[in-house]
C-alpha cells in the first residue's frame, strides 16, 4: 500500500494558501485546510471524483491560540492517522506609521505570524514522533529590507526567517524546515493592496520586476512541490518574486 501523504496548510481560506491546497489535492495528497474563518471545502473541488470525506478536512482555527491548534492537530491525526507536511501561510496585516501603532496592532500581528508559526510547528513536531517530514514557513522580503508603516509585520517576518534556521538545526535530519518568500504574485489580496486593476498601479509594480510580469499562483505551487520533493535541503530560503528582491 502506498503511503499517502497528509498536509496541514494554515491560512488556506484564500490566496496562496488556497492555491497550494488545491494543487496538493490534485496530486493526491490529503489536505487539512485551516483558516481563522470558516471554509467551505467544496470550493477546493479539483475534479469530478472529488470526495471530501476521503482527502480533505477543514478546520477553523486561530493559530495564535495554543488550545485551538492542539485540537486541530488532534482532529487531523484522528482523521488521517498521520501528518507529513506543515505549511504556515496564516497571517494578517495591521499597517500604521510607527508612532501611531498601538499595542494591539503590534501584538496581533506578532501573535499570528510569529507565535502562530511557533505553536503550529511545535504541535506538528509533537505528533511527528517518527518518519520524515517537511515544514515550510512563509516570510516576506520586507523581513530583510524593511518597509514604511509595517514595523510589526516586518519584525514578525524577520523572526520567521531566524526561527526557520533554528528549527532546521534542531530537527535535522528527520524533519526538513525551509522558508518561502513569495512576492508580486497575482492574488486578490495583492490586487487590492497595490491597486493592480488600474494601469497606474499595475505598471508601478511590474516595472520593479526584472522578469517583467506578475507572478502566478502556479509559480508558488511549483516551488512548494520542489521543496516537498527534496531530501537534502533544510534551513534554506526560497524566493518566488521574479527577481523583485534578490539576496
Amino acid at each position: 500500500m502506498v503511503d499517502k501523504k497528509v498536509a496541514i496548510i494554515t491560512g488556506a481560506g484564500r490566496g496562496l494558501g488556497e492555491a497550494v491546497a488545491r494543487d496538493l489535492l490534485g496530486k493526491g495528497i490529503s489536505v487539512v485546510v485551516a483558516d481563522m474563518n470558516k471554509i467551505n471545502i467544496y470550493k477546493y473541488k479539483v475534479n469530478s471524483q472529488f470526495n471530501d470525506s476521503a482527502n480533505i478536512m477543514s478546520y477553523q482555527v486561530d493559530v495564535s491560540k495554543r488550545m485551538e491548534v492542539k485540537k486541530m492537530f488532534a482532529s487531523a491525526y484522528e482523521r488521517f492517522k498521520q501528518i507529513d507536511y506543515l505549511i504556515n501561510f496564516a497571517g494578517i496585516n495591521r499597517d500604521a506609521p510607527f508612532i501611531e501603532m498601538t499595542d494591539e496592532d503590534w501584538d496581533s500581528v506578532i501573535s499570528v505570524h510569529l507565535k502562530g508559526t511557533f505553536i503550529c510547528c511545535q504541535e506538528f513536531v509533537k505528533l511527528k514522533s517518527h518518519g520524515n517530514g517537511h515544514i515550510i514557513n512563509v516570510s516576506a522580503a520586507c523581513g530583510i529590507q524593511g518597509r514604511k508603516n509595517g514595523v510589526n509585520f516586518c519584525s514578525a517576518k524577520a523572526g520567521v526567517l531566524a526561527f526557520t534556521k533554528c528549527l532546521a538545526l534542531e530537527l535535522s535530519p528527520r524533519i526538513q524546515v525551509n522558508c518561502l518568500i513569495p512576492s508580486a504574485v497575482d492574488t486578490p489580496e495583492v490586487r487590492e493592496r497595490y491597486n493592480l486593476d488600474t494601469k497606474e498601479g499595475f505598471d508601478s509594480v511590474v516595472k520593479g520586476i526584472p522578469m517583467g510580469r506578475l507572478g502566478k499562483t502556479e509559480d508558488v505551487t511549483q516551488m512548494i512541490n520542489c521543496i516537498l520533493s527534496s531530501n537534502f535541503t533544510t534551513g534554506s530560503t526560497f524566493y518566488v518574486n521574479g527577481g523583485e528582491y534578490m539576496s
